[in-house]
């Protein structure tokens, strides 16, 4: 009976190792594709939105005075709107997630 308590408390520590570990993993690989969600602002959207989501051009919205939702944004950003063209052949669901979430950053 002891022999089975300490077998079933090194297999719960080393489960909760394990968990731990791979929350560290999902936050690095996390950091690392917003990372690379910025980089894509910085060249497909800073260039009309501005770098701060301060239009640049006229006919682009001010992202900091923004009140769309997340799902607007990711239609908008997916589809297009008057003269922003649509992204949804150019990049992949996830990314266009990914910038409609890095978007909030400049409210």
């Amino acid at each position: 009976m002891r022999f089975i308590i300490i077998v079933l408390c090194g297999i719960l520590i080393f489960s909760s190792c394990r968990n731990k570990s791979k929350q560290k993993n999902d936050t690095v690989s996390d950091n690392m594709f917003m990372a690379e969600v910025s980089r894509v602002y910085g060249f497909k959207c800073a260039i009309c939105h501005g770098k701060e989501g301060v239009s640049v051009i006229k006919t682009a919205p001010n992202l900091t005075e923004s009140q769309m939702t997340l799902e607007e944004r990711i239609a908008i950003i997916k589809y297009g709107k008057t003269s922003m063209p649509p992204q949804k052949d150019v990049l992949d669901a996830k990314t266009i997630k990914g910038l409609a979430l890095y978007i909030e950053r400049f409210k």
